[in-house]
């Protein structure tokens, strides 16, 4: 199958890759180029998510679902086999870090063998503080 690379889905590409290390959803990807590139016509909501929609097809980004909210963010693969490796995201900064895969693989094996539990490694975003964030204090304590 051909691939189309139309100018508004360069711009979501760029975008993704100025931004390598975060993952967005579809309005916070809006909201940005907005303030990013007031001056671009930018891509309506309805484009965004169908050029996603291909974008996942093709492999260049992943689709993360938050299990809290049930928004789905999305993020520029990169190179990363993001399906073999569990993410942590900052509830801080909102950057998205990705364990090893030997870290996760070892992990995985420890619940399954604890718990009986088999991990669905397409579903793997765990929610805490970075570093940089907690020495800037940039949290709260439950």
């Amino acid at each position: 199958m051909a691939t189309y690379q139309t100018k508004q889905k360069k711009e979501l590409v760029g975008f993704l890759t100025a931004h390598p290390d975060q993952a967005f959803t579809i309005e916070e990807i809006i909201d940005i180029m907005a303030k990013e590139e007031p001056l671009s016509p930018l891509p309506s909501q309805s484009t965004v998510y169908r050029l996603m929609a291909s974008l996942l097809e093709e492999g260049v980004v992943t689709r993360l679902q938050s299990g809290v909210q049930r928004k789905a963010s999305y993020q520029l693969m990169g190179g990363n086999r993001c399906h073999d490796h569990f993410h942590m995201k900052c509830t801080g900064c909102g950057r998205l870090f990705h364990t090893s895969d030997k870290e996760s693989d070892k992990l995985v094996r420890e619940i399954q063998s604890q718990t009986h539990f088999t991990v669905d490694m397409t579903q793997t975003l765990i929610y805490g503080i970075c570093a940089s964030c907690q020495q800037k204090g940039a949290f709260h304590e439950r």
